[in-house]
């Protein structure tokens, strides 16, 4: 007895889904009728072209290349700039200087260093005579508004020259 009143209304409020249709089922079609699907044609799929692997001239490749074909190649008996390869990378060297932003500085006495954010959200803090980015760049001044670093790049003879680069304070 307690349900009869919330059934009889469930039933009066499914009663109004039932009716008349037809000017719906009118609009139906005639909208399907003015409407043509206009669908791109496919592209032309690539021709498929077959390599022959030959095993004897080249390496596997399911093993590691070694180690002399992913290293620099730096010729070193040339007397002219040349970078230390002996000494151990940072992890912001594994970062191009565009991917690197300046957020801050912070200091006690005279000292002072900056903050770096890397393109990842890391946030590393840097002083003079530290390396950043991919040119072998040595932090040489650290300022409150930038980081002034020099950078030896390659000149394409074999030696290399150095190139001063500013990595500004960025709010953003």
């Amino acid at each position: 007895m307690k349900f009869l009143p919330l059934l009889l209304s469930m039933v009066f409020l499914l009663s109004g889904c039932i009716g008349e249709r037809s000017d719906l089922e009118l609009f139906v079609t005639t909208t399907k009728a003015q409407q043509v699907a206009r669908i791109p044609p496919l592209k032309q799929t690539p021709k498929f072209e077959h390599f022959a692997y030959q095993v004897e001239s080249l390496r596997s490749p399911f093993v590691p290349p070694s180690r002399e074909l992913t290293e620099e190649v730096i010729d070193t008996s040339k007397d002219c700039l040349q970078p230390d390869l002996k000494r151990r990378k940072s992890r912001l060297e594994t970062y191009a200087l565009d991917n690197l932003r300046m957020r801050g500085t912070l200091s006690e006495g005279s000292d002072i260093w900056a903050l770096v954010e890397s393109s990842d959200g890391n946030v590393y803090r840097v002083g003079v005579g530290e390396y950043l980015g991919l040119y072998h760049g040595r932090i040489a001044k650290v300022t409150p508004q930038f980081i002034e670093i020099i950078e030896i790049i390659p000149d394409g003879s074999g030696c290399w020259a150095e190139r001063s680069s500013n990595l500004e304070l960025s709010g953003k």
